[in-house]
């Protein structure tokens, strides 16, 4: 008897662990579930507040992390020779530039949350345990393209209209000749060759910058979430 009651302590003993452990396993999975849903809602409201934030007048202008510069070669001969602040054609250039980015950029938000909405729960979850911008890189691979396909007739109307072109048209045929452009070149230690953007070009080059500038916020924002969500992850330690 003694040895029967022995064997039966042992396998309730061993199946209790084996509970246990389970009800751990499923509540890690579950904890998991919940932070990848988090790190999505968090990360698409991060996305709205962005776009919000660029959207204003200034969102763009005032920001030295995404402000839209001149293009070369004008703005590379006017930034060697110092000359910015003494040609108002060129600041006002820069101006409707920047304005352009913030009027078109509201198209962005809402393919960026497509994205976002689309991904599956595994992906989310591997996510949230990758490395700092992750979430910001799969947003420029998958919707990238297409928000820059979007910002640009929206730009290159805006550029048109508010007399833009015409303005860089005439810098151009001041600031771009070559000889100009290669002592700033140097100058400026320049190593790689000065790409020329045409006037024809100027809306797709605004573009660009635009959204090389919406996605340095879209990280940046990503990277407090990450930080939010660790703090979950203190309180509710896995």
């Amino acid at each position: 008897m003694r040895a029967i009651a022995l064997v039966l302590a042992t396998l309730l003993s061993s199946g209790c662990a084996s509970m246990v452990n389970d009800m751990s396993l499923a509540a890690q999975a579950k904890f998991q579930q919940i932070l990848a849903n988090k790190f999505a809602q968090k990360l698409a409201a991060g996305i709205d507040l962005v776009v919000e934030q660029l959207t204003v007048e200034g969102g763009f202008l005032d920001d030295p992390l995404v402000r839209i510069l001149l293009p070369p070669p004008v703005g590379l001969v006017i930034d060697v020779a110092r000359d910015f602040n003494d040609n108002p054609q060129a600041a006002l250039l820069e101006t409707l530039m920047n304005r352009a980015a913030e009027n078109a950029i509201p198209v962005a938000g809402p393919i960026l949350k497509t994205v976002l909405a689309n991904m599956n729960a595994d992906t989310l979850q591997t996510l949230v345990n990758s490395p700092r911008s992750a979430a910001t890189d799969v947003l420029i691979a998958e919707g990238g393209e297409e928000v820059q396909q979007a910002l640009l007739p929206l730009v290159t109307q805006s550029l048109t209209e508010n007399g833009a072109i015409k303005i860089y048209s005439d810098l151009m045929q001041v600031y771009s000749n070559v000889d100009a452009v290669e002592n700033a070149a140097a100058n400026s230690n320049e190593q790689a060759a000065v790409e020329s953007v045409s006037q024809d070009a100027l809306g797709e080059y605004v573009v660009k910058q635009a959204v090389g500038g919406l996605f340095k916020k879209v990280a940046a924002k990503e990277l407090a979430v990450r930080e939010s969500l660790d703090d979950m992850v203190n309180i509710v330690p896995l």
